[in-house]
């Protein structure tokens, strides 16, 4: 959470890319691990990035149908606001990612925030409602707390923090402490009868640093910085009526991502940028566990990139990108019996998009999208619906309008360049996306 002046829906916030997008990603993932398909105990680890759901258009899907990183700018430098983005991803269901928050003044300096997030992926299947309460002098320091709201009692989260804004400089510093009842449920108040059985008790608890900074460079130039490191925390995971059986594990988890962007003119903008993640599980199977129950996994994912955006007219831009991505992931076992995964894909992905569209009307837009995927070691060793090496390239057109009341909407469909290999011939899928603030 970070207070925010509210802003009109107009182009005076400048062609400008962000990172809050990944950001806030890269902390729901380890806030929310509930979420995950495979739940909080998975054995495919922190990330999960593989699932038998995932097909090798998967991530072609996510560049269809997400919002950009300029309308990312855009939404976080906002306080109130709803937002939906929803794509195809099998001719049966849809990739959804939709997003509500408000802020209620509660006199003086002080606020309430409530903030939902709501996400259906392959991979996940996320509804999570976080409260807080900030303060906000005119000073420019504020500083906040919130939770999360889960079914789940033990999995809720406490962060405070504080930071510093004025003009366009913000920062950011936070410490949550995740699954912060766990221990007062599971070990005080007890689950009798509660089903599944499994008990978690935290040897270490799982706090987590994070930072946000976004400062200006001087007239052209901008950096920007995002990270959170978790402790290594340490969990006992149990059948509650043998507490000897099941595993002991522990975690850790990072992200880091910087970005330096010039703005080369009024109308010109360009930006580099790296992300990295990196998470670390290492289980041990209790005294009745199970020896599948011992091994250590390490998962990574890095990126390099630029941005350019260009306003060629006063109602045409033109924004493109290309980053290089790596994702490995390493599963050691110590027993005998499973095999071991030493996987790795690396891809280039990219789009060049043309906007056309004033403050208010029509808009319309093409773009070409492109995912060069290779996986250079351990083929068919992580779970996907189909090999997940494999190059795809589309072309998406879209057509949306503007309202004067800051709402805007857009829809549109992808043409499949590669129909030797889709089973949808030349449709590549469709997208639609919303969004309103006030």
């Amino acid at each position: 959470m970070c207070p925010a002046p509210g802003h009109a829906q107009r182009d005076s916030l400048g062609l400008h890319a962000t990172l809050d997008g990944w950001a806030e990603q890269a902390w729901l993932t380890i806030l929310d691990r509930d979420a995950a398909y495979g739940g909080r105990l998975s054995a495919n680890g922190i990330l999960q990035r593989f699932h038998p759901r995932i097909d090798p258009d998967y991530e072609i899907t996510k560049i269809r149908f997400r919002f950009d990183v300029l309308d990312d700018y855009r939404w976080y430098r906002r306080v109130n606001g709803a937002r939906y983005a929803g794509g195809s991803n099998t001719t049966h269901s849809m990739a959804v990612d939709a997003e509500f928050k408000q802020s209620v003044s509660l006199g003086g300096a002080w606020s309430a925030n409530a903030h939902y997030n709501k996400q259906t992926y392959p991979e996940l299947e996320r509804s999570l409602v976080r409260l807080g309460f900030a303060r906000a002098p005119p000073d420019g320091m504020f500083e906040f707390i919130e939770a999360t709201l889960t079914p789940l009692k033990p999995s809720a989260d406490v962060e405070v923090g504080a930071g510093w804004r004025r003009g366009r400089t913000r920062a950011t510093l936070s410490l949550a402490v995740l699954d912060a009842f766990n221990d007062l449920i599971y070990q005080g108040l007890g689950t009798v009868g509660v089903s599944p059985d499994t008990a978690l008790d935290y040897e270490r608890q799982p706090v987590m640093l994070r930072a946000n900074l976004d400062i200006p460079l001087g007239a052209r130039f901008r950096f920007e910085g995002h990270g959170g490191y978790l402790r290594p925390s340490l969990v006992r995971a149990y059948v509650q009526a043998v507490p000897d059986s099941g595993f002991r594990q522990k975690e850790s988890y990072g992200f880091v991502g910087a970005m330096l962007e010039w703005m080369v003119s009024p109308r010109v903008t360009s930006s580099a940028f790296a992300t990295y993640i990196n998470a670390i599980t290492d289980r041990q199977p209790l005294a009745y566990g199970r020896p599948i129950d011992d091994f250590w996994m390490t998962e990574r994912t890095t990126r390099v990139g630029a941005h350019l955006v260009a306003r060629l007219a006063p109602r045409w831009v033109f924004h493109t990108w290309v980053q290089r991505m790596w994702r490995p992931e390493w599963r050691v076992y110590r027993a005998a019996g499973a095999a071991d995964v030493n996987y790795e894909d690396v891809s280039w992905s990219g789009q060049a998009e043309l906007k056309y569209g004033g403050q208010e009307g029509l808009t319309l837009s093409t773009s070409l999208d492109v995912d060069e995927r290779q996986v250079v070691r351990g083929a068919g060793q992580v779970p996907a619906f189909e090999p997940l090496g494999r190059s795809n390239h589309e072309m998406r057109v879209e057509f949306g309008w503007r309202f004067p009341t800051q709402t805007a909407f857009t829809l549109g469909l992808s043409i499949e360049l590669d129909p030797g290999i889709s089973k949808r011939a030349w449709f590549g899928g469709a997208q639609g996306r919303f969004v309103l603030y006030w």
